[in-house]
């Protein structure tokens, strides 16, 4: 516990470190943000109301909340027995963080449901303040959800992800992709950790709606490890994107053929057998190339989001 703490104290030094060096570096980090500036002014932090209070007691019984902390200039922290969710100094801030816990808390159990059971050990969320913040304490640009290492997740700014509609579906995908990293032990392909993911978390819409910023090129990519590298690097915008959905219509595809459950099998078979081939052979008595072969039947859906978030 003592060593979780000191990493989570680490990580947030870091964060507010990065928040300074950001305040002196403005003009750059605008430029680097490509004018996306989703953030509203900073309000002055205050109390919360009566109303917030008491949809924050209301959450806090749904949700099991057993730990609730808060420190003066340094911030606070909300969890439970499967997630510890840090935010920076506002008080006013344990909104977000709540909000992020009630949806990873949510897909953690249907996770559970799917697949029998999610990982034992608690995942520690801490959440950016603000764009800049999240860009200097992790090198990720405006248009990622997060950066995981271990079991720590960097979360970008909540509130940034609520204004662009897609605080549900990041906070959901995250929490997935490492339970997926976690369920594999770091064997699967990327398409299928990027994939089921994407599909746990409700993507569709999203990644129908980022379509059309590759419009001229064809959805389709010419082949796996294309996409597989794409998702791998998740530098280049465009590419990953692209990736993404390939790789979610892949696993789209697998669960629309061969349901839910033994897609599931499969994903929890991958580190019990030598490789994925056998563990293909295993749960769908085909090999890994046929899976492969199955998963890239998809066909593009017809309609598209009408914006891009």
């Amino acid at each position: 516990m003592i060593k979780v703490k000191q990493r989570v104290w680490v990580a947030l030094a870091v964060m507010a470190a990065a928040f300074a060096l950001a305040s002196c570096d403005r003009n750059k980090n605008q430029q680097q943000a490509q004018t996306f500036e989703f953030e509203k002014p900073p309000e002055t932090d205050r109390g919360l109301n009566q109303t917030e209070l008491d949809s924050l007691r209301s959450m806090k019984i749904t949700h099991h909340i057993t730990r609730d902390d808060y420190w003066d200039m340094k911030g606070g922290v909300i969890g439970n027995d499967r997630f510890e969710v840090w935010y920076s100094s506002r008080k006013i801030y344990v909104l977000q963080a709540i909000a992020v816990l009630k949806q990873m808390d949510q897909m953690s159990a249907q996770i559970e449901k799917s697949f029998g059971r999610v990982p034992t050990r608690k995942l520690v969320v801490l959440c950016a303040p603000n764009l800049a913040t999240f860009q200097k304490a992790t090198g990720k640009d405006w248009w990622h959800y997060s950066l995981i290492k271990g079991d720590t997740l960097s979360m970008q700014t909540p509130m940034t992800l609520y204004m662009r509609g897609l605080l549900q579906v990041a906070a959901r995908r995250e929490y997935s992709r490492w339970v997926m990293r976690d369920f594999t032990q770091g064997k699967a392909p990327e398409w299928l950790v990027w994939g089921m993911s994407g599909y746990l978390g409700g993507e569709r819409d999203v990644y129908r709606g980022q379509r059309k910023e590759y419009a001229k090129e064809p959805l389709r990519m010419d082949k796996v490890d294309e996409i597989n590298k794409a998702l791998q690097k998740d530098d280049d915008r465009i590419s990953s994107r692209r990736a993404m959905y390939n790789a979610y219509l892949m696993v789209n595809q697998l669960v629309e053929t061969n349901g839910m459950p033994s897609v599931a099998a499969f994903i929890l078979a991958i580190p019990e057998e030598k490789d994925v081939n056998a563990a293909a052979q295993r749960v769908f008595s085909k090999s890994y190339d046929e899976v492969l072969a199955q998963a890239r039947a998809w066909t593009e859906p017809v309609s598209e989001a009408e914006a891009t978030p």
